[in-house]
């Protein structure tokens, strides 16, 4: 396989030649279905554009060789951008005439990414591929990469979300594990986090000498990122109404956001950017006891050999429960759509492809035939945690997802609405600004994207 890293120097130079990507890919044409029998008459290269990290190029290192014993005509090329967000790296290479055939794509960016005509939109491969069939897969697995009635990519990593637990922290201070299938109010993880966060001289946040500014051990990180709406609904509060409003100036949603907020602020539990923190901050490091993950980080905890568990997501008024997968996709101007195609079905839907994401800790499977593998595999943690991912994702009295109530995954514009909030959550986490300030014009520009994908 040969593998290309683009410098930064070389990724900015590109993106100053750049200007006419939107154009570009809103022209794509339509690609035709081949035979599906994945042939090719002469050895083809596959330019696949990666993200993530070592780890994940591992992985797909591992899904590549695999198939490259059954389709020996099949070679590929790799391209990585280090340091850059991969929608603008992959948009940029794109616009220089340079984009892949495949990539792997996230949750937030797929619908983008969609409504600029860069994916291919799979239902034509699904029907005319022999192999697939809808029943084998778990249900909700799509939720991020459907759009317009069709499917623009397929569920390479992820699953459902939980909070996980180091064990060992636990048993430095005597207190009883959090149980798989037994949910905590906010009050009480707040409680049992400041016996579990220590400073530099092993004060506890409960010790009048605590000191928040020279903090070793965390006692819980929140989800802020993927995992944020899954408070906001645990506190009666919508991100999303049914009527496509966004009401993230609600008494309950400014209560949840204040909250996450103050994990860090007042309680001082939580990792703040009010006070810096010296080393990796993670579960897999030994900083933290309880951290809310998703199953993607199931291989990374365990690599780091780290003695854990799981518990679900800690709520106020409400249990909720969250989940999703990331995609591969396919680009739609590559001049091999079938052969794109046969490797990232294989690659995410075969079970031959799919236990390399099980065994390797990158997927909750979403075929049914691998749960049992799932279930027991022998690294951590433990059945009976791996088997809270499974209550989670499919317990349908839990289980939401942004823009469930209107049927679209933040309605296609999920990073978009990254970008605009991220100035305003910089300023809540730490302490410049509580939420009621600026939740009204949060709101309006959330709608505004919601309902033309702009930024104002």
């Amino acid at each position: 396989m040969q593998r290309t890293a683009m410098s930064r120097r070389s990724f900015l130079q590109l993106a100053a030649g750049s200007s006419a990507v939107a154009a570009l890919a809103a022209c794509a044409p339509p690609v035709p279905v081949g035979d599906g029998s994945g042939a090719s008459a002469e050895p083809i290269t596959l330019n696949f554009f990666n993200r993530g990290g070592q780890f994940i190029e591992n992985v797909m290192d591992q899904q590549m060789s695999l198939y490259r014993e059954s389709n020996p005509g099949v070679e590929f090329e790799i391209n990585a951008v280090a340091g850059a967000s991969h929608q603008e790296a992959l948009l940029i290479m794109i616009s220089a005439g340079t984009g892949p055939d495949m990539w792997f794509d996230a949750n937030r960016t797929t619908g983008p990414l969609t409504r600029k005509g860069v994916t291919t939109n799979l239902e034509p491969y699904f029907e005319a591929d022999p192999d697939f069939n809808e029943d084998d897969y778990v249900e909700n697995v799509w939720i991020a990469q459907t759009y317009d009635g069709a499917r623009w990519g397929i569920p390479w990593d992820s699953g459902a979300m939980l909070m996980a637990f180091n064990i060992d922290l636990f048993d430095e201070v005597g207190v009883p594990y959090p149980e798989p299938d037994q949910w905590m109010t906010w009050d009480e993880v707040i409680e049992l986090a400041k016996v579990l966060t220590f400073d530099l001289d092993d004060n506890s946040v409960n010790d009048s000498d605590f000191n928040p500014a020279r903090v070793r051990q965390y006692g819980l990180i929140a989800g802020k990122g993927h995992g944020r709406p899954t408070y906001i609904w645990a506190n009666d509060a919508e991100v999303i109404a049914d009527d496509g409003t966004m009401p993230m100036d609600s008494d309950e949603f400014i209560e949840a956001m204040n909250w996450l907020a103050d994990l860090g602020l007042e309680h001082y539990v939580s990792p703040s950017p009010a006070y810096e923190a010296a080393g990796e901050i993670s579960i897999q490091a030994g900083t933290v006891a309880m951290q809310h993950i998703g199953v993607w980080s199931l291989g990374r905890i365990n690599q780091a050999g780290t003695n854990w568990g799981t518990f679900p997501v800690p709520y106020n008024k409400t249990k909720t429960s969250y989940g999703h997968y990331s995609p591969l996709c396919v680009f739609s101007q590559t001049d091999y759509p079938q052969e794109s195609y046969d490797f990232i079905s294989w690659a995410c839907l075969s079970n031959a492809g799919q236990q390399i994401l099980v065994d390797l800790g990158m997927q909750q499977p979403t075929r049914t035939d691998l749960r049992e593998q799932f279930l027991n595999n022998a690294a951590p943690p433990a059945p009976e945690y791996r088997q809270a991912f499974y209550d989670a994702f499919e317990d349908q009295a839990t289980f939401r997802w942004p823009g469930d109530t209107i049927g679209s995954y933040y309605g296609g514009w999920y990073q978009t609405m990254l970008d605009f909030w991220g100035p305003y959550l910089d300023q809540l986490w730490i302490g410049d600004v509580r939420w009621e300030d600026v939740a009204t014009e949060v709101r309006q520009g959330s709608e505004q994207i919601l309902q033309t994908g702009e930024i104002s």
